[in-house]
């Protein structure tokens, strides 16, 4: 992956998360698998990374966990969207939309 796609990746991480979580909540190997899904194997997500925006987000309040007992052993922690994280989402993808606008303009497509 290119320096550029990587940073194009820091940039819209936290836009995505915000996003899935509005559909439902999910734990965070799901919303790796989700990504790389939807974007048909293009936006990949290494789940350290994703733990450590997770971690942030909920120290942020946009978003709160809750653990579930998986199988005999196994503790999953579930992730759902707060209103201040729908806020938040809010003010992001218009960021990104008017960013967007922008590099199109520019580039004459």
């Amino acid at each position: 992956m290119s320096r550029m796609q990587d940073n194009f990746k820091r940039g819209t991480t936290e836009l995505l998360v915000l996003y899935l979580l509005q559909k439902e909540e999910m734990y965070g190997y799901k919303i790796v698998q989700t990504l790389s899904q939807k974007s048909e194997g293009r936006y990949t997500l290494l789940e350290g990374s994703l733990y450590l925006l997770l971690t942030k987000m909920e120290e942020q309040g946009y978003i709160s966990g809750r653990t579930e007992l998986v199988g005999k052993k196994r503790i999953r922690k579930y992730y759902k969207i707060n209103e201040s994280g729908i806020e938040r989402y809010n003010s992001l993808i218009k960021d990104y939309d008017e960013i967007s606008h922008a590099v199109s303009l520019i580039l004459d497509r």
